[in-house]
């Protein structure tokens, strides 16, 4: 955590000097650790919002996220600290308590109530609406990107911006919110976490030279900063996209990094994330057993139950479990098992439960989707498509309540996803007629070629998305189709 220093002038000099919040002339407003100013009188209810920004931006486990609920807890009309609560409740896939608190700020505002709120407490409130009440991410980063202009220190707003990016697969608004806040830096070192936003931004930018450059600078503070492992994932990224000649020093790097990367300490995301980039690099040097035994011992380790609960997990695990089926042929066998875990892990989560019923973080994820529909074309066994009929249902229809929102480019959107789940599915489904199934695929994987400039409507980074770049064009190695390889697809 973080005390501004005494030095009005340079928004970015913070001390590590535990909890401390500095309280203001009018005695009902203190600072928060970005030195801006929240509308409470508790000092702690101010330490435990600090406390969450910092849980996120480390991507801790949800376990110290769960200190935004202590925040509302220690002062109750904190509009802050409602907002990151109905942040942590909608990550968490509780979308009704998120809609209670942001609905009962949002009414505070229309009625005058909040008369005595900072102008960036409002557009918090109308920021967070537009995510998670209007399901409009796009409307979200572009009042996230207000108030990082206005308070280009506050690197929670900025995180909050990479991930609408992410969701909308765009990655100059992921660059252009982290500008902002980089533009403002005088000081040395700089604030922990904005180097692995900058190079990540960098990297979805296409600007892959400049990335490695810009995470490497970052990891050059670590000493005085501590660890980022977010870090370690822009580098990922950086060197992935440079080209093959790059696969041995990135799987160096990555090795270097790996003991670092908690169950404990980070959040299930990143942490399965990152072993996900390493085991993606063995798969691509053909070292198959290598990335079974980190799927089996760091994607889905089948006694860690909480850590499976997470949409992102089964996104990771779906995710390898494919580009597995697609470069290793002889490892379908093992893979096969595998998807029907991760199926079952999704149940009542992703995917509804046995009773039918809509699951609570159910189409929180596109790309996730888009995963399940070739999870079910890999499980389906017999002939029998029902489970994967069934789930292009939900995908149909959810792709109808997507078009019709508000949103900035909602339709084309939900149009995207629709037709990329419906190709996915013609590609991989095995309970067609053997006699029609070339024409059937050839027609398939030309309507998803056709759409390439909209895969990432789906959301996720390209390196997820490759997945798609495989179904049409055979495997690949860092970004790119492998050139000795006979397609089987064409």
């Amino acid at each position: 955590r973080f005390l501004r220093a005494r030095q009005p002038h340079n928004h970015w000099t913070f001390v590590r000097l535990g909890v401390v919040a500095a309280m203001a002339s009018d005695g009902g407003t203190l600072e928060d650790s970005f030195g801006l100013s929240l509308t409470t009188a508790s000092s702690k209810c101010a330490a435990a919002v600090s406390s969450y920004y910092e849980a996120v931006l480390a991507y801790k486990p949800f376990s110290a996220w769960a200190v935004a609920d202590d925040a509302t807890s220690l002062d109750a009309r904190c509009p802050l600290a409602r907002v990151l609560a109905a942040d942590f409740a909608f990550c968490k896939g509780d979308a009704s308590r998120a809609k209670t608190l942001l609905e009962e700020c949002a009414a505070e505002v229309a009625s005058g109530a909040a008369a005595t709120w900072t102008w960036r407490e409002e557009r918090y409130v109308k920021a967070w609406s537009r995510w998670c009440l209007e399901g409009d991410p796009s409307g979200c980063y572009d009042v996230l990107k207000e108030v990082v202009e206005k308070h280009p220190q506050d690197l929670f707003a900025v995180k909050r911006g990479h991930i609408m990016g992410l969701i909308l697969g765009d990655g100059s608004r992921i660059m252009s919110i982290v500008e902002c806040a980089a533009a403002a830096v005088k000081c040395t070192p700089p604030p922990r976490f904005l180097y692995g936003m900058w190079s990540f931004g960098l990297e979805q930018q296409g600007k892959y030279e400049e990335a490695e450059a810009k995470a490497r600078e970052g990891l050059a503070f670590e000493k005085d900063l501590g660890p980022d492992a977010w870090l370690d994932h822009s580098l990922a990224h950086a060197f992935y996209f440079q080209g093959d000649d790059m696969l041995d020093e990135a799987l160096e790097f990555l090795e270097s990094r790996c003991s670092s990367w908690s169950a404990t300490e980070l959040h299930p995301f990143l942490y399965t994330h990152n072993w996900w980039h390493l085991a993606l690099l063995y798969v691509e040097k053909r070292s198959f057993d290598k990335a079974i035994q980190i799927f089996d011992e760091r994607l889905w380790p089948e006694k860690d139950l909480d850590l499976l609960k997470d949409p992102q997990v089964q996104l990771n695990a779906l995710n390898l479990l494919w580009r597995l089926d697609t470069e290793g042929r002889g490892q379908i066998e093992l893979s096969r098992p595998r998807w029907k875990k991760v199926l079952a892990g999704c149940a009542g989560i992703s995917l509804p439960g046995s009773d039918g019923a809509k699951a609570p973080c159910q189409h929180g994820d596109l790309l996730l989707d888009v995963l399940l529909v070739r999870a079910f074309c890999a499980t389906s066994t017999g002939g029998n498509a029902k489970p994967l009929d069934e789930w292009l249902g939900c995908v149909a229809a959810h792709a109808e309540d997507m078009a019709k929102g508000s949103g900035e480019g909602a339709a084309e959107r939900a149009e995207a996803y629709a037709v990329c789940s419906r190709c996915v599915a013609e590609l991989f489904r095995g309970d067609m007629p053997e006699a029609a199934l070339p024409a059937r695929q050839a027609a398939a994987r030309t309507e998803l070629r056709g759409l390439k400039p909209r895969w990432a409507s789906l959301g996720g980074s390209e390196e997820q998305r490759n997945i798609l770049e495989e179904a049409v064009e055979g495997p690949i190695v860092c970004g790119a189709p492998e050139m000795n390889f006979t397609a089987i697809f064409r």
